[in-house]
C-alpha cells in the first residue's frame, strides 16, 4: 500500500531516485489505503482498503465516486457480454443493476427496476400484473402488502366464486367469463316429479265406465288414472352452494 502526492522534490541523485520509486509505487497500487490520499488530482484513483472499494475521483477533483468492489470479479460490475439485449443508456443506478448480472434483459425491462427495493422486485414477481389476491380484510393490496406501493388493483368478482378453466365446457372455457344464478325457476316435468300416491276410495262390484260424485274427483274407471289437481305454476330452486365471503382483489397495472 503506497500514497505519494506526485510531486519530485530536488535533492541528491539517490534521494530523487527513490522519491520516484515511490510515486511509481502508489500508482502500481491505486493509491492504496486506509484513507484517502492527501493530494488528489482529477481522475485519480483510490483503492480504499477500509471500505474494500475501488473509487475515482471526479472531473472537478472534488469527490470520490465508487467504482467497484475490489474483491470482486470485474468489481462487481455488469459486462456488456452478460445483456446482450441491451442496446442503448440504462436508467437504473449501478447498485440496481449490479443486482442482475447474468441476467438478459431489454433495456426497457432493466429500467422499470429503477428506484425499485429488492423486496418490491420480489412482491411484483409474486403478484403480477392480472393476479387475483383474496383477504378478508378490505384494504387495498397496494397498501395491504409490503413492497406493492405504486401497483393498481381493483375489486373483483363481486358475489360470484371463481372457477378453474375448462376448455372442454362451453361455460368455462373463457377466461373471466360469467354465468349461472342464484334460483332456477321452471316447470316440473313429470319426469321431474317425485315418486308419490293418491287415495282412491273404491266400491266393491263396481265396473260402470263412470263412478257418481263424489267418488269421480277420486277415480275415474273409464281412464285409469285419478282427478287432476295442482296449478301448474313454474318452481323455484334454491341452488346457492355453500359459501364464505371475501375480498377479491385484481391486479391491473
Amino acid at each position: 500500500m503506497s500514497q505519494h502526492d506526485y510531486n519530485i522534490a530536488n535533492g541528491t541523485g539517490a534521494a530523487v531516485r527513490s522519491d520516484i520509486n515511490l510515486a511509481l509505487t502508489a500508482i502500481a497500487t491505486a493509491n492504496s489505503g486506509t484513507s484517502s490520499p492527501t493530494t488528489t488530482y482529477a481522475y485519480q484513483l483510490w483503492a480504499d482498503t477500509t471500505s474494500g472499494n475501488l473509487k475515482i475521483r471526479n472531473g472537478g477533483d472534488s469527490a470520490w465516486i465508487e467504482v467497484g468492489a475490489l474483491a470482486s470479479a470485474n468489481l462487481g460490475l455488469m459486462l456488456a457480454s452478460r445483456f446482450p439485449n441491451v442496446t442503448s443508456n440504462v436508467t437504473a443506478s449501478h447498485t440496481e443493476l449490479n443486482k442482475l448480472d447474468g441476467v438478459t434483459a431489454t433495456t426497457t425491462e432493466l429500467n422499470l427496476l429503477a428506484g425499485a427495493t429488492q423486496l418490491g422486485v420480489i412482491m411484483t414477481a409474486i403478484y403480477p400484473v392480472g393476479c387475483v389476491f383474496t383477504s378478508v380484510v378490505s384494504t387495498n393490496p397496494e397498501t395491504l402488502l409490503a413492497g406493492m406501493s405504486g401497483t393498481t388493483w381493483v375489486a373483483f368478482g363481486s358475489g360470484k366464486t371463481l372457477v378453474g378453466l375448462d376448455s372442454s365446457d362451453s361455460d368455462f372455457n373463457l377466461v373471466e367469463e360469467t354465468g349461472g344464478a342464484k334460483t332456477d325457476s321452471h316447470t316440473l316435468t313429470v319426469a321431474e316429479i317425485p315418486p308419490h300416491t293418491h287415495g282412491v276410495q273404491y266400491i266393491a262390484g263396481v265396473t260402470a265406465a263412470y263412478v257418481a260424485s263424489p267418488l269421480s274427483s277420486y277415480f275415474d274407471p273409464s281412464t285409469g288414472f285419478t282427478g287432476s289437481t295442482g296449478g301448474g305454476d313454474p318452481h323455484t330452486h334454491n341452488i346457492v352452494q355453500p359459501y364464505i365471503v371475501v375480498y377479491f382483489w385484481k391486479r391491473t397495472a
